[in-house]
């Protein structure tokens, strides 16, 4: 069954031919466990979006293989882009990104090919001081309609500095994760060495606030 209607093919088609520049890689990893129950369907999604654009280029891997033990992805399906403007493999999916957060990917997929971080200027050169690792991780569920703006805002923050890691983790598929998060409600943003996540789709400033702070942890 086709996951993307025609009438939305159509019109991908026309925004991907003005957003659109440089290829785009993205990389699916998948299990070949029956447990693992949307890794076909996050592939056919992939493929599917490949489809409507020449500039989107995919690549399968199964856990286990040389390319998911080099980044470390030890649980699926996953989802990580890749282009000559952002190299780093640190702007991740974890669960599909169905519903709401098809927008997510779509939205990542362009910004990885036209270079456009939806940041402010004052946000992005304070990112760029960071040397230290910072994963942030947005526990989200498809039905969610605030989630893909805490999504996005991961996602730019990592476009922005190789030393941040942003990852949307789909909190039904990934239940053990939500469950060591105290996860309650969504979007839930949990940020490595910060005691507090931010609930809900918050400002840029308070985002920018807990990356900075997460990062002077380090030592």
């Amino acid at each position: 069954m086709q996951l993307i209607n025609d009438e939305y093919r159509v019109k991908l088609k026309e925004q991907f031919s003005s957003s659109m520049q440089d290829e785009v890689t993205v990389k699916v990893f998948k299990d070949e466990d029956k447990s693992c129950q949307y890794c076909n369907d996050t592939e056919q999604l992939i493929r599917e979006i490949s489809e409507i654009t020449d500039k989107v280029v995919v690549e399968v891997h199964e856990l286990g293989d040389d390319e998911s033990k080099r980044l470390k992805i030890e649980k699926a399906p996953v989802v990580i882009l890749f282009s000559k403007r952002f190299q780093h493999e640190n702007v991740r999916y974890f669960g599909i990104p169905s519903g709401y957060e098809f927008r997510s990917i779509i939205e990542d997929i362009e910004a990885f090919s036209n270079g456009k971080i939806e940041l402010r200027e004052n946000t992005i050169e304070k990112l760029k001081t960071i040397e230290k690792p910072v994963n942030i991780r947005v526990f989200i569920t498809p039905t969610c309609p605030y989630c893909p703006a805490a999504v996005r805002m991961a996602h730019n923050f990592a476009m922005v500095n190789p030393n941040i890691t942003g990852d949307m983790v789909e909190s039904y598929e990934f239940e053990e994760d939500a469950e060591a998060a105290a996860v309650s409600s969504v979007p839930h943003t949990a940020i490595s060495n910060v005691d507090e996540p931010i609930i809900g789709a918050q400002p840029e400033e308070i985002f920018l606030d807990q990356v900075l702070f997460s990062a002077a942890q380090v030592q």
